[in-house]
């Protein structure tokens, strides 16, 4: 009976990982052997009780181990903030401390699988079938049902594409009983889960509304931009705005409008001018506003719009590295140089990540070197973080005026840290 539970979990695991593989997830998959009778026997003295039958024929005839975990693309859009983690296994098996010395019965819930982030995965022993499975959230110590055994906690997951294992993913799928596969948001989410793994490209470019969804799904490629291409570019605008309109979570919104930016670039100047107006296309953040700006608007005019922005933020409060940064990276412009050399301050994170963004040119980097302390950090700070295809020098003279600037600062420097960048940033150079 579990053997074959196993095997058709195993299949469907494998199927799952692989076709995540194929979209670009993160994956890792373990399926041990079963555990043999001596090493449950181990378990079992260690912990000084005798395993539920039932998982413990999930270790015997199963798996002794057992680890699944997927995390999607950070460009994909998705209905619900999960990833995938499910596992057990008798190395993990404890009765952990809940840090409340009045709880009652503490050996009550053994733990089964401690999740990425410290939350736990539990056995409940004093439950009907002695495994119902039971979640305990590290941070808030909640306690949350989440199936009447350990059996049928594997095959809900598994259904639901094992999502897990940390505190705010099963909620969405949860009702009285635990994991409810019936429930709108659960079906809402294996639709979903189906729909992104099985649609094509091919498939979604027939259709404009299904192009868009397969770029919220996979992300904005050459072939996805050249698919939107065979479409007029006013209708695919207001294609994206319609679809923007009709969601109500912020962040999506965000993603979408950045997604339909990289589509239709100056094809979507007008609606990207409208939000810098009073009565904007599409409300956004500031830093999707930027962002747009870059992609959308001649550079003159993108550009302009947010350093006069960052000029009025910096009257009302210091101008942070990082504010600048989030707002200015994408243009990718050595104008953004001139404009930061007198608004550059200590501490200077955030700074330095922009100069690496704004293209920086031999003589820019031997001004900053010569410059202001806080000038020169940021401009060490950004050689020792260099991309390995960052093309700098394109002659050894150039090479070798940074490096006789960097040794300059090398002898100068006191402090340990800055010692230690600035050897970094030799090496990167060398």
């Amino acid at each position: 009976m579990m053997k074959h539970k196993l095997d058709t979990w195993k299949r469907q695991w494998q199927w799952l990982v692989q076709a995540l593989e194929q979209k670009g997830a993160s994956t890792f998959i373990t399926i041990d052997p079963p555990a043999p009778e001596r090493e449950i026997a181990e378990a079992e003295s260690r912990l000084r009780i005798q395993l539920p039958e039932e998982f413990r024929s999930l270790l015997k005839d199963g798996s002794g181990k057992v680890l699944v975990y997927w995390s999607l693309p950070c460009e994909t859009i998705k209905p619900f903030d999960v990833s995938g983690e499910i596992g057990w296994g008798t190395d993990q098996l404890c009765f952990s401390d809940f840090a409340d010395e009045e709880m009652e019965g503490q050996r009550r819930y053994l733990t089964f699988h401690v999740a990425g982030n410290g939350d736990e995965l539990l056995l409940d022993l004093g439950s009907p079938s002695g495994t119902s499975v039971v979640h305990w959230a590290h941070e808030t110590a909640e306690f949350r049902l989440l199936a009447p055994s350990i059996t049928a906690f594997v095959d809900r997951v598994t259904e639901l594409g094992c999502v897990g294992a940390e505190e705010w993913q099963y909620p969405y799928f949860c009702g009285e009983f635990g994991l409810d596969l019936e429930s709108g948001n659960s079906k809402r989410w294996k639709a979903w889960l189906n729909q992104y793994l099985t649609l094509s490209l091919e498939q979604a470019q027939e259709e404009l509304p299904l192009l868009i969804t397969y770029t919220e799904m996979n992300g904005v490629d050459k072939e996805v931009a050249a698919a939107f291409a065979r479409y007029d570019g006013e209708a695919v605008l207001q294609a994206w705005l319609k679809r923007a309109s009709a969601e109500q979570d912020p962040n999506q919104i965000e993603s979408l409008m950045c997604f339909a930016g990289d589509v239709l670039k100056e094809k979507a100047a007008d609606v990207v001018r409208s939000l810098w107006s009073e009565a904007p296309a599409v409300k956004v953040s500031p830093s999707t506003r930027a962002y747009l700006s870059a992609r959308c608007l001649p550079e003159g005019e993108g550009l302009n719009q947010v350093l006069e922005m960052l000029d009025v933020s910096a009257k009302q409060n210091k101008l942070s590295g990082y504010e600048a940064n989030s707002l200015l990276q994408h243009f990718g412009s050595r104008r953004v140089l001139e404009w930061m050399e007198e608004k550059v301050s200590f501490p200077y994170n955030g700074w330095d990540t922009l100069y690496v963004h704004s293209q920086p040119s031999v003589s820019d980097i031997l001004h900053w070197l010569s410059g202001k302390d806080v000038q020169r950090q940021i401009v060490i700070s950004a050689l020792s973080s260099l991309p390995e295809d960052y093309v700098l020098f394109h002659s050894d003279v150039d090479a070798q005026q940074v490096r006789s600037l960097l040794e300059q600062a090398l002898d100068t420097a006191v402090l340990k840290k800055e010692k230690q960048v600035i050897r970094k940033a030799l090496e990167r150079l060398a």
